[in-house]
């Protein structure tokens, strides 16, 4: 037993080692067509590494020529399935700006844009690559208005949308929370106008009358009556807009003590 585990071993380690030289005679061969068979090999075997500095020989020397563009995108297509997207983000969108009549160009752009979507953090953290996605299934969208991805990019846009619209709410309530109340209104207010999807705009037009409420009881007597204008206009358009809302009731205990401030002002 001991002794066929060793041969297998032994064997292993012969065809490693004939597969290295074989790989090593290629690369520095001249031989364009052996170098193509091998890269594509690679490129099925899914071995993305061995295949990539193959592809890129080929590249600087078939650069110009027809056949390059298949080549091309299979070099900017490794680095896409080896999660190199940065890279391959770069090489994708050069190959089907350089090559728009190659028949995966519209692959190619869709997957830029997923790309950046696979960078694209949870919503606390800073959300540059999610605002390239949504930038890039965009500009998918309108190159490619036919393309049977569209229904894919449109999804991929809602859902980077969505965590933009999390971090967009967490942020302004975040202001309400350490008790920067004029930040809060400003911010939720903003934050409507942002992003019109949102599914509770009546929970964030509440916190912006109560944020104007704190605002003007915490503000100088002088300020006062201005803020209190502010509160009572918000508090009129929440009712406007929300007649029957669970909030009213609320809102309505806040105007008694708004109005008796109001007055002392008087």
């Amino acid at each position: 037993m001991i002794f066929r585990k060793s041969l297998f071993f032994t064997l292993f380690i012969v065809i490693l080692a004939s597969c290295s030289r074989n790989y090593d005679k290629v690369f520095k061969s001249n031989d364009i067509a052996s170098k193509l068979t091998l890269a594509d090999e690679l490129f099925a075997k899914k071995k993305y590494d061995k295949a990539i500095p193959l592809y890129e020989q080929l590249l600087t020397v078939l650069k110009g020529q027809k056949s390059v563009d298949d080549i091309y995108y299979k070099y900017a297509s490794c680095h896409y399935l080896n999660k190199s997207y940065e890279l391959a983000a770069f090489y994708l969108r050069s190959f089907y700006t350089t090559y728009p009549a190659n028949e995966n160009a519209e692959q190619a752009a869709f997957d830029e844009a997923m790309c950046y979507l696979k960078q694209s953090p949870r919503f606390s953290l800073e959300q540059t690559s999610t605002e390239r996605a949504i930038e890039a299934f965009g500009e998918f969208v309108r190159r490619y208005p036919n393309s049977k991805l569209m229904e894919q990019a449109n999804e991929k846009i809602d859902e980077l949308r969505a965590k933009l619209c999390k971090k967009a709410y967490e942020s302004a309530y975040l202001y309400y929370k350490i008790g920067q109340y004029h930040a809060a209104a400003v911010a939720l207010e903003t934050f409507l106008k942002d992003y019109p999807e949102y599914d509770k705009p009546e929970e964030a037009n509440f916190l912006i009358v109560k944020s104007l409420k704190k605002y003007a009881d915490d503000s100088y007597k002088t300020k006062q009556a201005e803020r209190i204008d502010d509160e009572i206009k918000a508090y009129e358009n929440f009712k406007q807009k929300y007649p029957k809302s669970e909030y009213l009731a609320e809102l309505e205990e806040m105007q008694k003590s708004i109005n008796k401030i109001k007055n002392k002002i008087k």
